[in-house]
């Protein structure tokens, strides 16, 4: 028996969508700002050898930029985690990597940091390979529930 070819058709990965897009900027926002907020909680923890252990341990669960960096940082490893599920590795990661730039601009402008020009020259080129990466498809092969046969 001859079946048409339409019928045996599988699904097609998905393309850009809005949905890629937001998880997208929220992974990144989640982890530059998450970064952040861990950094600005560490800048105010005592150094570890001038303190014991407990009073160190109690110092960064009291510390409200460390539990914001974390929760932060929960939310950019929940939006990744998700992407993974419709969109391949090899598009999610490369695109999160856009967070290096947000986080090299907060890093001067927030924290003060003084960033060299090879850095500089370093975030360029992680924005000019996001820009290859983001022409490219999402997915090359279908993700997830949809790529179990029903």
């Amino acid at each position: 028996m001859r079946s048409n070819s339409s019928e045996m058709k599988q699904p097609s990965p998905p393309q850009h969508t809005a949905k890629t897009l937001l998880f997208i900027a929220i992974a990144v926002v989640g982890n530059s700002f998450g970064n952040l907020l861990l950094a600005l909680g560490m800048d105010r923890m005592p150094d570890f050898a001038a303190v014991a252990l407990h009073r160190y341990l109690l110092g960064l669960v009291e510390n409200a930029a460390l539990l914001s960096g974390a929760a932060l940082t929960a939310v950019y490893t929940l939006a990744q985690v998700s992407l993974f599920s419709w969109a391949d590795l090899s598009y999610v990661v490369p695109c999160i990597a856009s967070s290096y730039v947000l986080s090299t601009l907060l890093g001067e402008f927030v924290l003060g940091e003084r960033v060299q020009m090879v850095r500089w020259l370093g975030v360029a080129l992680i924005c000019f390979g996001v820009s290859l990466v983001a022409t490219t498809p999402v997915a090359t092969k279908v993700h997830g529930a949809e790529a179990q046969p029903r």
